[in-house]
Parts: C-alpha cells; structure tokens; sequence
C-alpha cells in the first residue's frame, strides 16, 4: 500500500474532488453498503432534496426518493467527509475532498475506509481524480 510521502501529491488543492468507485455494482452490492454502514461506527447524514432524514435500507428506496429531489449520503471517516451520491445502480461512486486529506494520519483514515468499503463490496475499491476513472490515484483489492 502507498505511503503518504509518496501520495501526498496526489492530494493538493487543485480545485476538484477526488472519486471512490466500486465498478460492477448491482442492487445486491449496494444493500449490502446500506445495510454495513448503518451498523459501522462511522457517522452518517442521508439528505433529500436538503433535509435530513433516516438513512433508508436499500437502493430502491433512495431510486424513489431521487424521482422527487437529490440524494445524498455523508459518511464521517473522522475529520474527511465521504459523500455518496447514488447515481447508478451498476456503480458505486463517492468523494471525497482532497483538503480534508492533509496528513498521514488523514489518509490512514481514508484507506482504512477504503478497506472496509472493499470488504463490505467484496470488489475493488478505486480512488480516482475527479471525473477522471482512468486516472487512478490508488486501487483497494479485495
């Protein structure tokens, strides 16, 4: 696994995010994510259409949700806010601010994350530049 002095780069201001992907995503995969993130220690916020409102237990739901106004899930890895937008069923995908991520003990944390998310998936887990999947900071292996 890569060390922060050799990533820390990859973290600097530059305007954008930096994306989680799980690729190969299905209804199956993204219950499971909802149903382990309840359960985790990780703190949680699910917002509709800017409420706050109970996480629900699965994609569907949220698809439903997401007919009448935007969704959005922030997961607190620590200080780093994971946010989860629910685009498409077939593809998981998150981000995360790369300001947030200004140490290594920051980035510790966001790759114990990425670990955990990788195990709940039993995928790969990626993190990319923003809007940029072939351009990969790091890959989590399952």
């Amino acid at each position: 696994m890569h060390q922060w002095n050799e990533i820390k780069s990859q973290f600097e201001c530059d305007g954008s995010l930096r994306d989680i992907y799980i690729f190969g995503a299905n209804v199956s995969t993204w219950n499971k994510f909802l149903s382990e993130i309840q359960l985790s220690d990780y703190p949680t916020e699910f917002m509709h259409g800017g409420n706050l409102i109970d996480l629900p237990s699965n994609i569907e739901s949220i698809k439903q949700l997401q007919e009448s106004d935007p969704t959005t899930l922030s997961i607190f890895v620590n200080e780093i806010r994971v946010n989860c937008h629910f685009f498409i069923t077939s593809e998981v995908e998150m981000d995360v601010c790369p300001t947030e991520i200004n140490s290594d003990v920051g980035f510790n944390y966001l790759i114990e994350f990425l670990k955990w998310l990788s195990n709940v998936a039993n995928s790969n887990v990626v993190l990319t530049h923003e809007n940029s999947q072939g351009d990969v900071i790091l890959t989590v292996c399952r």
